[in-house]
């Protein structure tokens, strides 16, 4: 049992990641599209500005996570089997919860230019 909750607790945090990874391919094009090129001016909406100039920052998510993996490893320790399963489950669902966020939030701030939404022209 204490080899599955350890993969499981690493591979929580690589599923962030690689939510954030789609959602970088989601952003992209449009930081090439509207700012690298210039159309529309350079005005994007506030969302989508924000997410374009911190969108590194936003792979501290999964850093945050594994910390929080490291001390969730240490508490299920102390827990029955019962109780680890629970709380582990629990932990992969919110994980893909976040990631799904992080995926959800980004796909948003990249098509909120293109049906000009917040862009005064």
């Amino acid at each position: 049992m204490k080899n599955i909750i350890t993969a499981l607790l690493i591979i929580n945090p690589a599923i962030i990641f690689l939510f954030w990874l789609a959602g970088m391919v989601v952003i992209e094009p449009v930081h090439n599209h509207f700012v690298q090129y210039g159309q529309n001016g350079g005005i994007l909406p506030d969302l989508t500005q924000f997410i374009v100039d911190y969108r590194m920052f936003f792979m501290g998510i999964s850093v945050l996570w594994s910390f929080i993996s490291i001390k969730l490893y240490q508490i299920l320790n102390n827990k029955k089997k019962e109780d680890q399963s629970k709380i582990l489950l629990l932990y992969c669902m919110v994980s893909i919860l976040i990631g799904f966020l992080v995926l959800i939030i980004f796909g948003l701030a990249a098509i909120l230019p293109y049906l000009l939404v917040g862009v005064t022209v």
